[in-house]
C-alpha cells in the first residue's frame, strides 16, 4: 500500500471545513490531515482534536512545516495565487479552492511556477463529478437526443447576502464563487471549440459591491449555444437544466432528470412546399412517436472524495492529472470577459 498523502488546510472555514476537511475524513487509508492553519484558536482545537493535525494561526508558517506534501488553499478568493505561489515555491503540491486566479496572467504565473518546482498544481473543481452533470453527458455521448444546439443552467434563488463574498476587493461576486462551478461544466459539454461572450452582470438584493445576479451566454464556433444564470434575486426558481437536441430534449434538477427523444429515421423527409397550404393550415400536422424517461439522480455525496482521489491517483501512481490549469485557464478567460464588458472588476 502506498504511502499516505500529508495534507495541510490552509482555512477552515465552511469550504475548508464542511468540504475539505470533510471529504479527507473518509480518505484515512490514502490522506493524512498533518496540518493546519486559521487565524481562530477555536477552530485550530477543533482540528487538532479531530485529526492530531499540527495548528497554525499564519498560512506561513503551514507552508514552511516540512511533514506537509499537499497544500490546500481554501481562503478567500483574492488570497488564492499569493498562497499558491509561496506554496509551491516551498517545493509543495496545492489544490486551489475555486476560483484558481483571477486572470489568465495568474494561471500563467501558477503554472510557471509549478513546472519550475516539479510541483502540481490543481483547482477545487468538484462538481465535475456531479451526477446530474455525468448523467447528461452520457445522454448527450448517447446522441438519442440528436445534435445539441442549446444547453441552459440556472441556478435560481432568492437570498439576499451580506458576507465578504459580495465584496469585489475580497474576491467576491457570483460569478467566480458560484458560476465557476457551472462554467467548468458547460465548458467541458462544448468542448474545445472558441466562444464568444456575452454577459450581464448586476448588483441587485445583496449588500456590498460585487454581483449577485449573472446571466452568460456563449456562442462556440462549433457546438450548442450555452447559457448560465446564477442568481439571488429569482422569486420563481426554474428548472436547473434545459437541453435542446434535433431528436428530444432533457430538463430536471440535480435530482431528478427527464429525457424525451425520437428515432429520427421512423420519420419520412421533410420537403418544403412553396405553395398556399390547403385550408390556410400551416404545418405542425405531423405525429412523433416520443418515448419519454424519468431519472433519479443520486444525491453528491462523493464528489470530494472522488476529486480527492484523483489527486491521489496523480501524486502515488503517475496518473494524469484531473483538472489541468489549462482547462480551468478557459473558464478564467471566460469570467475575465464577463467582468470587462460589464465594469465588474
Amino acid at each position: 500500500m502506498s504511502e499516505q498523502v500529508r495534507v495541510g488546510i490552509i482555512g477552515l472555514g465552511r469550504s475548508g471545513w464542511n468540504i475539505h476537511a470533510a471529504g479527507l475524513r473518509d480518505l484515512t487509508d490514502q490522506f493524512r490531515v498533518v496540518a493546519v492553519a486559521d487565524p481562530l484558536p477555536e477552530r485550530q482545537q477543533e482540528a487538532a482534536n479531530d485529526f492530531g493535525a499540527t495548528t497554525y494561526a499564519e498560512p506561513e508558517q503551514l507552508i514552511a512545516d516540512e511533514q506537509v506534501e499537499l497544500v490546500v488553499v481554501a481562503t478567500p478568493s483574492f488570497t488564492h495565487v499569493p498562497l499558491a505561489l509561496a506554496a509551491l515555491a516551498a517545493g509543495k503540491h496545492v489544490v486551489i479552492e475555486k476560483p484558481m486566479a483571477q486572470s489568465v496572467e495568474e494561471i500563467d504565473q501558477l503554472t510557471a511556477a509549478a513546472e519550475q518546482a516539479g510541483r502540481m498544481v490543481t483547482c477545487f473543481q468538484n462538481n465535475r463529478f456531479e451526477p446530474s452533470f455525468l448523467k447528461i453527458r452520457e445522454i448527450i455521448d448517447s446522441g438519442r437526443i440528436g445534435e445539441v444546439v442549446l444547453v441552459r443552467r440556472a441556478i435560481h434563488r432568492f437570498a439576499r447576502r451580506a458576507d465578504w463574498q459580495t465584496l469585489r476587493a475580497k474576491g467576491g461576486g457570483e460569478l467566480p464563487n458560484t458560476v465557476s462551478h457551472f462554467l467548468d461544466q458547460l465548458l467541458l459539454l462544448v468542448g474545445d471549440s472558441p466562444v464568444s461572450v456575452f454577459a450581464d452582470l448586476r448588483r441587485t438584493v445583496s449588500a456590498g459591491d460585487a454581483e449577485d445576479h449573472v446571466k452568460l451566454v456563449l456562442r462556440p464556433e462549433k457546438g450548442p449555444l450555452v447559457e448560465v444564470e446564477s442568481s439571488a434575486a429569482i422569486a420563481y426558481p426554474q428548472d436547473h437544466w434545459l437541453i435542446a437536441g434535433t431528436a428530444g430534449g432533457i430538463t430536471g434538477s440535480m435530482s431528478e432528470l427527464k429525457v424525451r427523444w425520437f428515432d429520427p429515421a421512423a420519420l419520412p423527409e421533410l420537403e418544403a412546399d412553396p405553395n398556399t397550404p390547403e385550408g390556410r393550415k400551416y404545418g405542425y400536422t405531423e405525429t412523433i412517436d416520443w418515448q419519454e424517461e424519468t431519472i433519479e439522480v443520486p444525491p453528491p455525496a462523493q464528489r470530494t472524495q472522488n476529486y480527492y482521489r484523483t489527486i491521489y491517483a496523480t501524486l502515488r501512481e503517475g496518473a494524469d492529472l484531473f483538472v489541468t490549469p489549462a482547462s480551468v485557464r478557459r473558464q478564467i478567460g471566460v469570467i475575465a470577459e464577463a467582468r470587462n464588458q460589464t465594469g465588474f472588476h
